[in-house]
């Protein structure tokens, strides 16, 4: 598997886990505290899915 498959891969993986907690937010009877570590989660993702993104950038103008 090359590089940028990987981060493609990896990228999904962050994709659905902040899709899937978005749907617990609105599907599922949760406490403030756990509401704001779901929040958090979603939070640290899409930290997570920016610099995944950033690396496929980076890597994808390398190759051009």
């Amino acid at each position: 598997m090359t590089e940028k498959e990987m981060l493609l891969r990896d990228i999904r993986t962050v994709r659905e886990k902040i899709n899937r907690d978005w749907t617990d937010l609105t599907r599922l009877s949760l406490s403030h505290d756990e509401r704001t570590a779901v929040r958090a989660h979603i939070e640290q993702c899409v930290e997570d899915l920016k610099g995944l993104t950033e690396r496929l950038d980076a890597l994808t103008s390398e190759s051009n």
